[in-house]
């Protein structure tokens, strides 16, 4: 049964003596929804002291129905409405508290966004993430893969830029801070709304649990309750990681891993397709490897609902496409790009040496989800981008950007002729990094004189050998020189080893040190960091990502954009309206 926002008789406290009062809301003001959007309503009220006499919530001027009142402690009032939602238009709600020396008011305003339903919308979307995917992180993975003809011109472009039917800059920031994390990034792209650092779908509150914030929902989400559509999501990290679980997961804490897998399979929109790295949070805590807490066994019970499991490469390939599909294919994230088709060091694969490529997982999760004639949403994310520019190894980082442009490629070829499908490439935020050189590698490593600066810098020469993939080796004469922004000590090679090494280690009093097993390596040299001392590893940066779009609607993405505006632009796309397409 539907609920929206109504009306409610004005309540009674009586507290103390002297009064002051905080009082919070959220939505916050000044939020953007769509009409019809599920949200929570939460109002805190702190520092309620004296004898209050009133309060009263009122919405455009109406008093509001259905809230649950509460108190986190003394001096503490909150109201909650789970699961509402409002008409298209401009609102204000405010919020009073009385007692005898006065009355203090909140009043906070919200616009609901409602879309024309299009002629021939698309019905399907895919959104690429490329984790810290910032500008010059593409521009170096372009460099590499195209790099430049003898007279200095460029050799083309990746996939991703070739085309599109718009392209942006987009700016991030959330509830919180300007600098942000995968969480709250990639929430802001699925939901519309700021959040706080670490939290995914949801808005802040007082209370120590952290899975029962006020929760907001997802385009992925409305699209399976107003349509029908089937969601899947795709990642080479670990299956509960903050950008995958953006999508449908509700949590104050990105690291409520557990919680988060029973997300994925108990919700009221459950995801249909899940190819992911780690199997960490979805087997029992008696299996190796799994820190879970329970005995929970989420391979046994997909099963039991109808998924289809696999567990490599392998197995995916040999797949039918069934309707339901659920991998994982390592009991963490997946080693690089490099390390699963280029170097396979065993030290590094371990016992997993059949790993699909993003490409494989994105063609058969489009498969897959295919099947269901009511349209889907999909979510594929590089994550290993990220997770490899934080210990600031650019050379895995960059390459898993080319796996993922592989990924966009199939993609495009498969819409291409279809009509129906809306393609984003983007990131969730960037990292402070920079190609500054070229680097002689005749030189040997970590060789100041072998950085060349302009026309000293000359071409790199990648692209001389390819992988059996068609990506060029990272073992070429010349290549990048880069540096980053934002790091702590840490000796400087200016390149990658076949073995990753992390480039700090512990300094046995709280903080850290530059590695020295990389610090003893021929050629390396300490650069001194600018970050605190308990800082391990390189860190995101305000900078702007960028984001390519193809296919129908994809022209409304130009210009400048925030992070937020990425979902009401797919929304505007597929003429979503869930205040009259409700189910």
């Amino acid at each position: 049964m539907k609920k929206r926002l109504g009306i409610v008789m004005p309540m009674l406290f009586i507290l103390g003596s002297a009064w002051s009062a905080n009082i919070k809301v959220y939505p916050y003001d000044g939020a953007n929804v769509l009409a019809g959007q599920r949200f929570d309503l939460r109002i805190e009220a702190s520092g309620l002291q004296g004898n209050l006499e009133a309060s009263a919530v009122l919405l455009d001027g109406q008093p509001l129905q259905g809230l649950t009142q509460t108190s986190q402690g003394v001096g503490q009032i909150e109201w909650t409405l789970r699961g509402t939602f409002i008409r298209a238009g401009s609102h204000t709600l405010t919020v009073s508290v009385t007692e005898g020396a006065g009355q203090t008011k909140r009043t906070v305003n919200w616009v609901a966004r409602q879309n024309l339903r299009l002629p021939n919308p698309p019905k399907n979307v895919i959104v690429f993430i490329g984790d810290g995917m910032g500008w010059n992180v593409l521009n170096g993975a372009r460099i590499i893969a195209k790099g430049y003809s003898e007279n200095g011109v460029p050799k083309g472009l990746l996939e991703m830029q070739t085309d599109p039917s718009g392209s942006a800059t987009v700016t991030t920031s959330s509830l919180d801070s300007y600098i942000v994390d995968s969480a709250n990034s990639a929430s802001s792209i699925a939901s519309g709304q700021k959040v706080e650092v670490n939290a995914l779908g949801v808005y802040p509150d007082n209370t120590k649990d952290t899975l029962d914030n006020p929760r907001i929902e997802s385009i992925a989400e409305m699209m399976k309750r107003v349509r029908g559509a089937s969601i899947g999501v795709v990642t080479n990290t670990f299956g509960t990681d903050a950008t995958p679980a953006a999508w449908s997961a509700h949590t104050r804490r990105r690291g409520d891993y557990a919680a988060i897998a029973d997300q994925y399979f108990k919700s009221p929109t459950p995801l249909d397709v899940m190819l992911f790295g780690g199997s960490e949070d979805f087997i029992p805590q008696s299996a190796q490897g799994s820190r879970r807490k329970d005995n929970t066994d989420w391979i046994v019970q997909s099963q039991q609902l109808g998924y289809t499991f696999v567990s490599s490469r392998t197995e995916l390939l040999q797949q039918n496409t069934p309707a339901k599909l659920f991998g994982l294919f390592n009991t963490d994230n997946f080693p690089s790009y490099l390390d699963r088709a280029v170097w396979r060091r065993p030290e590094v694969l371990g016992n997993f040496s059949d790993m699909p490529y993003l490409w494989e997982m994105t063609q058969k999760a489009v498969e897959s989800l295919s099947r269901n004639d009511k349209g889907f949403f999909l979510m594929v994310e590089s994550g290993m981008i990220d997770k490899y520019l934080h210990p600031l190894d650019w050379v895995r980082g960059m390459f898993d950007v080319l796996e993922m442009d592989k990924a966009v490629s199939w993609a495009k070829e498969w819409a291409k002729t279809r009509g129906d499908t809306l393609i984003i490439v983007t990131a969730d935020h960037a990292h402070p990094l920079s190609v500054f050189a070229g680097y002689d590698n005749s030189k040997g490593p970590g060789n100041r004189d072998a950085v060349g600066v302009y026309e000293k810098a000359g071409f790199p020469t990648y692209g001389d050998q390819l992988d059996p993939n068609g990506i060029p080796l990272p073992s070429t004469a010349r290549t990048l020189a880069v540096g980053f922004g934002a790091t702590p000590d840490y000796c400087e090679t200016f390149g990658s080893r076949e073995v990753f090494q992390p480039p700090t280690v512990s300094d046995g009093q709280g903080g850290y040190k530059a590695n020295p097993q990389i610090c003893s390596e021929p050629g390396a040299y300490l650069r001194v960091g600018n970050l605190p001392k308990d800082t391990s590893q390189g860190v995101h940066s305000a900078d702007p990502i960028p984001l390519y779009a193809f296919g129908p609607g994809g022209e409304n993405f130009r210009n400048t954009l925030d992070q937020t505006d990425i979902f009401f632009l797919m929304a505007q796309a597929l003429g979503l309206n869930p205040y009259l397409e409700a189910r």
